[in-house]
C-alpha cells in the first residue's frame, strides 16, 4: 500500500454537478424514509480519473488492475451497509458519501469483493450510531489505513514480500484486507526476483570499480520503479533502503 496523492488532482465534475446533487437527493430521501437508501449506485463516469491518479494499480495492495480487469470504484466507508462482527450486515452505511471523491478509490476484485467487502471497523464503535442522524463522520477512528489521507508506509512495512504491521491499525488493514494473501506474496516475490538476484552478484563482486557499476544499475532500477510508481513501490522501499537516493 502506497500514499495517494489526490490533492494535485482536478476532482471529476460530475462528482461537483450531478454528485452533489445526487449526494443531497439521498441525505432528503433518506431523512424522509430510513430504508430509501440502498440501491443506490455511484457512477463509474469517474473511474479514468482515479486509474490516472493511481497509475492503474489498486489502493490496497499495489497490484495492476487494469492489465486484467475494469477495476472496482471502491468505496472507503462503505456506501450501502457495514459489516458487524457479531451481527452481520448493519444498515444504514454511509450512503452520504457514494459521491464523495475523498472516499472514492481504485481496487481490484480481490482486496474490494473478496476481502474488504462491508467490512469497515472503527475504534470507537459508539460514535457510529450518530453518524448517520449528522452525516459527521469527523470523529470516527477508522482501524484501515485510507491511504489517500495517511502515508501507509508508517503502519505497514515488508520483510522480503511478507507485510508487517508496525502497529495495531497496520496489523489490523493487513488481517481485514488478507494483503498477505499466497497469490499476493507470490506476485510480489516474483517481482522481488531480479533485484535480489542483482544484489547477490553485487554483494560478491571483488573489483571495486565493477561493483560501483553493478550498484549503480541496482539504484537505476529501482529509482525507475520508485519515479513511474510501479507495482509494489512499498515492497521494494521496504527491501533496498540503502540503494535510493532521496533529494
Amino acid at each position: 500500500m502506497i500514499y495517494i496523492d489526490k490533492g494535485h488532482s482536478q476532482v471529476p465534475n460530475i462528482l461537483l454537478t450531478d454528485g452533489v446533487t445526487e449526494a443531497q437527493n439521498l441525505r432528503d430521501a433518506y431523512d424522509n424514509d430510513n430504508a430509501y437508501f440502498e440501491g443506490k449506485r455511484s457512477s463509474d463516469v469517474f473511474k479514468n480519473s482515479l486509474i490516472n491518479i493511481q497509475n492503474h494499480k489498486c489502493c490496497f495492495c499495489e497490484s495492476r488492475v487494469t492489465h486484467i480487469s475494469d477495476g472496482d470504484v471502491e468505496h472507503f466507508r462503505p456506501k450501502a451497509a457495514w459489516l458487524h462482527e457479531l451481527d452481520g450486515l448493519k444498515k444504514p452505511g454511509y450512503f452520504f458519501l457514494a459521491y464523495d471523491w475523498g472516499n472514492l478509490l481504485l481496487s481490484c476484485q480481490a482486496c474490494n469483493q473478496r476481502a474488504k467487502g462491508n467490512q469497515f471497523p472503527i475504534l470507537n464503535s459508539i460514535i457510529r450510531t450518530t453518524i448517520t442522524s449528522t452525516y459527521d463522520y469527523s470523529l470516527e477512528n477508522a482501524i484501515f489505513i485510507n491511504p489517500a489521507y495517511e502515508d501507509p508506509e508508517i503502519s505497514i512495512t515488508f520483510f522480503e514480500e511478507i507485510p508487517k504491521g508496525n502497529n495495531y491499525r497496520g496489523r489490523k488493514t493487513i488481517e481485514y484486507l488478507e494483503l498477505d494473501r499466497l497469490s499476493l506474496n507470490e506476485a510480489r516475490k516474483e517481482k522481488l526476483k531480479d533485484l535480489f538476484a542483482l544484489k547477490e552478484v553485487i554483494q560478491v563482486i571483488q573489483n571495486e570499480v565493477d561493483r560501483e557499476k553493478a550498484e549503480e544499475i541496482l539504484r537505476r532500477r529501482i529509482a525507475e520503479i520508485l519515479n513511474e510508481n510501479l507495482q509494489y513501490v512499498s515492497m521494494v522501499k521496504a527491501n533496498f533502503q540503502e540503494y535510493i537516493e532521496f533529494n
